[in-house]
């Protein structure tokens, strides 16, 4: 199916559970709020029992607007009889009050109608004292006292007064007074300067949407002001009302404005929004409408998801993101066509003119044959290509005829004719994808690519993945397209270069459609999707060749940002081995290009200076493997190298200390290092000879990260220390690099980043510096400097959760055991960790550390008495040892925020 369902909404109830309300008790003005808090107490409880039952979202709304109507109507009784007001007036129910669609605490806006000849003065008292009691009581209450004429020059004046008129309903009063409302007033709104109104609220949409995010895929979105959100669905329906003259989806369906099955699915989605909605307000006891971490999780316990391929969070969240954003498509569509009838009413500027099968229309291409779509269901791609190709919006009826022929499509993705169109769209030379989110919205691109249809929606409880899967798939395709087209030349030159290159990008951009696309089917996504490209191609009709480079994409797109970041760059085997496992500079180029293009379309700033380094520098590496230009992978460095640093020393330190320098410093030192590092170092060890810390910092700004120099004297657990330290003051370890010498000397390399911003200030690292020196000399320990951090900073809010792994790796290095993990990053992890490895008796060699948002994933070389950690009783022992220290970093958080 092209447009995943969405769940269809509980039969209507309320009106039989309309008899298990109490009624309004009466009484004096002694007791009044005492009765009044016991009725909402009784009444809260039964609409509370009826939607825990499981009541239809839109059932529940009616039946708490029910229970709210009888206490309105019996206070407002009793005040306008104490008090002596005047007849001619009546109460009025404006916006969601006045459309029954309340949630447990929603505002009250209510109107106060005084009739011809009633004065202000009269009900003033009335006025006063009734929103006064609302407010005793809790209620949020918007009011107003107004004459139907005045409610009319308001109404012209503000469209928001205007709007929440167009919802009025008759509470209690004189009938008569509400009928002038009605039936002079309303039928005024709904005609005078409608062209204004709606351009008026269109903007407000616009202006809305732009506050709360601007997108359905927030990882908290907001259920009513969201984009997508019940705000967007009532704003359609006004300008419907305003341009149409008909109230409801069911007056749209009735005047044949939305086809039924339109209809029925935005009813549902309204629904299963409303009842989220009702139980954020039930758990919260106040008015929450932001979907919060923690929230997702109940509710989605509330609405009985259970454990399947995706977490049940992840499945409820699915079907929010389809619902909202059913609600969006369909407002979006709403108005527009609400726009186009306002502008065809005017004397058009574009002249019609033929486009092949199709012709632009009041400067919108549309269709001549409303039959074309079904007969050719190639013609739909062919349409969305040619709105591309000439910067042409699609006439909103248009686009609907496509999506109702979308069963033609389906059936025909097969035929040489559909997916040859689909080809020439989705490899359009200098496309830049203008109409790719439309084309997936419309269900169009899931018609054709089912495969990657169904990730619709799919939704991963985490911080990293701000967006759906795919939502970011789109945005990750539509990159590769601007580097192609030449647009980021300025900010990626080297990758728009590559691009460029390039003789082929199909394969490529496929690879990049399908490279999460076995997400949620079980087990490894990478070979689930390469299963899908499978049959992908062979529908397609790729070569080959194509088939064999977008199959190779999809399952090993992880493959080069995992090598990058989390294992040593400078072992040429490591190197040998990656380019090997890629095959060809063609595949290793396209999957450069994919992995930039993933890693920058997951969110804003996820693609960092830092990042981009090290993906150069492996690529640089591999290439250069593959075409035969790499220098020999040995395990020692050459003669050359030796040279060259002691060159360096012998200039600056004398000839003496660089031969010394040569024989205490460890091969892999030379190995790993810039030679340009070489004096720098060889001084910091020697300062380290006289004093507890020798340190240098230097900055690199155009990569984005600061480099951190530490040399003292060595001792078992000093990267635990320093790490530690580093931590307390929120200065974030991307890697660290230990040398210890043969004369007792350690001397490490941290890559950092202060927590905001790119480059690590000098009064942190003042502060840092004078607490390393504490611990290094004793004064004090670093369980100290942890915990008074730890007290100090703010108290976390809910975070999904991250399962700790801790895998070992012997295959990944010929010298060092690898040792990975998953955790949750927090103040400490690292010092936790190296403690750990170094109480199991491991000398660290490397520590590579990346994270990804809340969730830290760390690499460990390690030796253990100068060999790799090897066995199954060994290896277990290690994974129990990290294991048990992340549990009691966990224990030590949870007692810091409680």
């Amino acid at each position: 199916m092209s447009v995943p369902p969405i769940p269809s909404p509980p039969p209507p109830t309320h009106r039989e559970a309309l008899g298990s309300l109490p009624g309004f008790p009466h009484g004096g003005p002694e007791d009044r709020l005492a009765r009044a808090r016991e009725y909402l107490r009784e009444s809260h409880a039964r609409v509370e029992a009826f939607h825990r039952g499981g009541a239809a979202g839109l059932s529940t709304c009616r039946l708490l607007s029910a229970a709210t109507d009888r206490l309105v109507q019996g206070l407002f009784s009793e005040l306008a009889a104490e008090l002596h007001a005047p007849s001619g007036i009546a109460l009025v129910a404006l916006g969601s009050y006045g459309r029954r669609e309340l949630s447990p605490q929603s505002d009250l806006d209510l109107l106060l109608l005084r009739g011809p000849g009633v004065s202000e003065a009269s009900v003033a008292p009335l006025a006063r004292a009734f929103p006064t009691l609302l407010w005793d009581l809790k209620r949020a209450v918007g009011w107003s006292a107004r004459s139907p004429d005045e409610c009319a020059r308001a109404a012209d004046s503000d469209h928001t007064i205007r709007t929440a008129l167009l919802d009025s309903r008759f509470l209690t009063g004189d009938t008569a007074v509400f009928d002038l409302l009605a039936e002079k007033i309303l039928p005024e709104l709904l005609t005078h300067r409608a062209d204004a109104y709606i351009q008026d609220k269109v903007q407000e949409l616009r202006s809305r949407r732009e506050r709360f995010g601007d997108s359905v895929f927030l990882l908290e979105p907001n259920l009513k002001q969201g984009d997508g959100g019940l705000r967007d669905l009532e704003t359609a329906l006004w300008i419907a009302r305003v341009r149409f003259r008909t109230r409801g989806l069911t007056g749209l369906l009735q005047q044949s404005i939305l086809p039924g099955s339109q209809v029925t699915r935005l009813k549902a989605a309204r629904d299963f929004l409303l009842r989220i909605r009702h139980q954020l307000h039930f758990l919260r006891g106040r008015k929450e409408d932001r979907l919060t971490f923690d929230l997702q999780e109940e509710v989605a316990r509330f609405l009985g998801y259970q454990q399947g391929p995706v977490l049940p969070v992840e499945a409820f969240m699915r079907d929010y993101y389809l619902a909202a954003n059913a609600i969006r498509q369909a407002a979006d569509a709403l108005i527009a066509r609400c726009e186009e009838l306002s502008t065809a009413r005017k004397i058009s500027l574009f002249p019609e003119r033929r486009l092949g099968s199709f012709k632009v229309f009041r400067g919108k291409l549309t269709v001549a044959d409303p039959g074309l779509f079904t007969r050719e269901p190639a013609s739909i791609l062919d349409f969305f290509r040619t709105a591309e190709e000439h910067g042409l919006p699609l006439y909103s009826w248009a686009r609907e005829q496509a999506v109702q022929a979308l069963p033609a499509l389906e059936a025909a993705r097969a035929i040489p004719a559909v997916t040859a169109a689909f080809k020439a769209l989705f490899a359009r030379p200098g496309t830049r994808g203008e109409r790719l989110f439309e084309l997936h919205d419309s269900g169009v691109l899931g018609a054709v690519v089912p495969e990657f249809g169904r990730v619709t929606a799919h939704h991963q409880h985490d911080l990293y993945h701000v967006y759906t899967v795919d939502v970011h798939t789109l945005f990750a395709v539509r990159r590769l397209y601007c580097l192609r087209a030449g647009d980021l030349v300025e900010q990626e030159p080297e990758l728009s270069r590559e691009m460029r290159d390039l003789k082929d990008p199909l394969p490529l951009y496929l690879g990049m459609l399908l490279h999460d696309a076995g997400k949620g089917m079980g087990g490894n996504h990478s070979e689930k999707g390469r299963l899908l490209m499978v049959a992908l191609g062979e529908r397609l009709g790729l070569s080959p060749r194509q088939r064999e480079v977008a199959e190779f994409l999809v399952k090993d797109h992880l493959a080069m940002s995992h090598t990058a970041q989390r294992r040593d760059l400078s072992d040429p085997a490591l190197i040998a081995d990656f380019a090997r496992s890629v095959g060809d500079v063609e595949k290793l180029t396209c999957l450069y290009l994919l992995t930039w293009a993933d890693i920058s379309s997951v969110g804003p700033r996820m693609w960092t200076g830092w990042k981009a380094q090290l993906l150069r520098e492996l690529y640089d590496k591999a290439r250069a493997h593959l075409v035969g230009s790499a220098a020999p992978s040995g395990e020692r460095p050459s003669e050359h190298v030796l040279e060259r640093f002691h060159a360096r020393w012998a200039r600056v330190l004398g000839e003496p200390r660089a031969r010394e320098l040569a024989q205490v410093l460890p091969e892999r030192y030379f190995l790993g290092t810039e030679p340009s590092r070489a004096t720098l170092h060889g001084r910091l060890l020697a300062r380290a000879r006289k004093r507890a810390l020798a340190a240098a910092l230097r900055h690199h700004p155009e990569a984005g990260y600061s480099e951190l120099s530490l040399a003292a004297q060595d001792r078992p657990g000093l990267l635990s220390l320093l790490a530690g330290v580093l931590s307390a003051h929120r200065i974030d370890i991307l890697s660290a690099r230990i040398v210890s010498t043969s004369d007792g000397l350690a001397l490490d390399v941290f890559d950092v980043r202060p927590p905001h911003g790119l480059l690590l200030e000098r009064s942190r690292w003042r502060m840092a510096r004078t607490d390393l020196l504490r611990v290094l000399s004793g004064e004090a320990s670093i369980e100290e400097v942890l915990r008074r951090r730890r007290n100090g900073s703010l108290l976390q809010r809910h975070l999904p959760p991250v399962a700790p792994k801790v895998t070992v790796d012997n295959r990944a290095s010929r010298d060092f055991t690898v040792v990975d993990v998953v955790a949750q990053d927090r103040v400490g992890l690292l010092h936790a960790i190296s403690s750990a490895l170094t109480g199991a008796g491991a000398q660290i060699a490397v520590a590579k550390v990346a994270t990804e948002a809340h969730r830290a994933m760390d690499s460990f070389y390690i030796t253990r008495q100068g060999a790799k950690v090897e066995g199954p009783g060994d290896e277990a022992a290690l994974v129990g040892a990290i294991t048990s220290a992340l549990d009691a970093l966990e224990r030590e958080s949870a007692e810091t925020r409680t």
